[in-house]
């Protein structure tokens, strides 16, 4: 059984400025809170009154937006008040001297690549320097290379959204190009 599903755990956020990580409470464990604490009270000064297991719908629709504002609020730095990325529960922070490491995992961040699985079998390769991340950056770019030609080969009858997901690899393909400028490793 996956170790995710049998409590909550704390999100990893990040500060690419200053080299740190901070956890977060899962929207979960912050309802679990005011369902002790029998309200909520919002902004105005109103409050949801029985935040328990049976809800009538205006309350459900509160609840909904309770939750909604706790999953898309802002979190920032602590310490610089930058906005912090989440990068998931499986994050393991490098050292905040390690700023090669830290290089590579926003690179990582910016690709899209998330730091989340279902808690059994990891999250997969992370590359841990320089030369490491050059290599996985080739591979990958020869990947999403060998999405597009899979895709300019099929006819518009079997993938009816065929140039969407061209256009797609295709930005995926600039994003992985301009990492590697950023990083300034060789394109050939």
């Amino acid at each position: 059984m996956c170790r995710y599903a049998r409590k909550t755990y704390k999100s990893h956020y990040v500060c690419f400025e200053c080299r740190k990580s901070f956890k977060q409470a899962h929207s979960d464990d912050i309802l679990l809170r005011i369902k002790k604490d029998k309200v909520y009270h919002e902004l105005n000064g109103k409050s949801i009154q029985k935040v328990g297991q049976v809800f009538t719908k205006l309350e459900r629709n509160k609840l909904a937006e309770l939750v909604s504002e706790i999953e898309n609020r802002d979190r920032k730095c602590p310490e610089c008040r930058a906005a912090m990325a989440d990068l998931g529960l499986d994050f393991k922070a490098p050292k905040k001297t390690a700023i090669k490491e830290w290089k590579i995992v926003e690179g990582l961040f910016k690709l899209g690549k998330c730091f989340l699985s279902c808690g059994c079998d990891g999250i997969g390769y992370i590359p841990q320097n320089p030369k490491d991340y050059e290599v996985y950056l080739q591979k990958v770019l020869k990947e999403y290379e060998d999405s597009i030609v899979y895709y300019q080969n099929k006819t518009e009858t079997e993938y009816p959204d065929k140039m969407e997901r061209i256009n797609y690899w295709n930005e995926r393909i600039l994003n992985v190009k301009n990492e590697i400028k950023f990083q300034k490793f060789d394109l050939n």
